[in-house]
This record gives C-alpha cells, structure tokens and sequence, in this order.
C-alpha cells in the first residue's frame, strides 16, 4: 500500500506560514497598543504628582513651571492619546488579517483530515481483502 500523500501539502504550508507571520504581526501590533496606553499611564502618574506639588508655600516662578509643565504633559497626553487610536486600529487590522490566515489554513487542515480518513478506511479495506484472501487460500489447500 503507498503512502498517504496529500497533494496541497505544500500550500497548507505556504498557509501555516502565513498565519504565524500574521499571528506574529498581531503580537508586534498589541505590543506597540499596550506601549502607549503605559506611557498614557506614566503621563497620568506625573500630572497627578505635579498637581500636587502646587502649595501655597511655592513661589511664582515654581507654579508657572508647574503649570507649564502639567501643560505640557496634557498636550503629550493628547498626542498619545491619536496614536493609541491609530494603534488600535493597527490592531484590529492586524487581527482580521489574523482570522482570515487562520481560516484559510483551517480550510486545508479539515480538506487534509478528511483525505487521510478516506486513505486510512481504503487501506483498512485492502488490508481486510488481503486477510480474506489468505484465509480463503488456506481453506483450499486444507481440501
């Protein structure tokens, strides 16, 4: 009995590739996402501790810098705030690319498994034909 080949093996592998690229595309994409929501969180983090710095104990020329300071962050919050919106559109890009690469190799798994079920049912069947015929043979010679 030959060997079970499946004649699109190489394009389910070319798939599989495809969808680890992809898959490794999505990673690079939520790891950027999740990049600028920290540095968001870092920028929070400051402009709260910098409200805090303002007394009634500190100069003038201390409350502008801390005003001017907090206005600059709130003017990165901004920016970053675009970019994570960019990002997340990166990442629902990214994943959507990532279910159809998934699909499309899942097609050719279940073609794959199906082939194999049928291969393996008609080599069961050959094998049963083998052991009738030898059994059938040795009943005639026992004649």
């Amino acid at each position: 009995m030959k060997r079970f080949s499946f004649s699109l093996e190489k394009i389910l592998d070319l798939r599989a590739f495809r969808e680890k690229e992809a898959e490794f595309a999505l990673g690079k994409a939520i790891s950027e996402r999740e990049r600028i929501a920290l540095r968001l969180q870092e920028i929070a983090q400051k402009r709260v501790s910098s409200s805090r710095e303002r007394s009634p104990s500190a100069s003038m020329g201390e409350l502008i810098a801390i005003e001017r300071y907090i206005q600059r962050l709130d003017a990165e919050k901004e920016r970053r705030l675009e970019e994570l919106a960019a990002a997340e559109l990166v990442v629902e890009r990214k994943r959507a690319e990532y279910v159809e690469t998934t699909k499309a190799r899942r097609v050719l798994t279940k073609l794959r498994e199906k082939k194999t079920a049928v291969w393996k049912g008609e080599r069961l069947r050959d094998e049963a034909e083998i052991l009738d015929d030898i059994a059938n043979s040795r009943d005639r010679s026992d004649v």
